[in-house]
């Protein structure tokens, strides 16, 4: 999962630095399924964007590097835009590590 921060008064550069992105970066299924796809709030201290993929079998490696070439992009485009990437487990795959199952449904 992908979380972004950048302050108000960037979100017009915000919007044309994605643009561009999407030219420079383009998304490749191959390494992960997009669950939820740049969903953003408006705090108080900015706007506030999720990212959610769900990484496809042996490809994390290769994932995070795109992620952080495009994110990099971004930083390096708009002043005062943050991000943290944090891996996150399913509930299967965290069970797992206990030696347990999740009942299917």
């Amino acid at each position: 999962m992908t979380t972004v921060w950048f302050p108000h008064a960037k979100a017009p550069m915000a919007g044309k630095v994605l643009l561009e992105s999407l030219k420079k970066f383009p998304e490749d299924r191959s390494l992960a399924k997009n669950l939820l796809n740049n969903a953003v709030t408006a705090t108080k201290e900015g706007y506030k964007v999720f990212i959610a993929d769900e990484i496809k079998e042996g490809k994390l490696k290769e994932y995070l590097a795109q992620a952080n070439k495009t994110l990099i992009f971004f930083a390096e485009s708009i002043e005062g835009y943050k991000y943290e990437i944090e891996v996150l487990s399913s509930l299967p795959e965290a069970m797992a590590i206990l030696g347990l199952e999740v009942p299917e449904e």
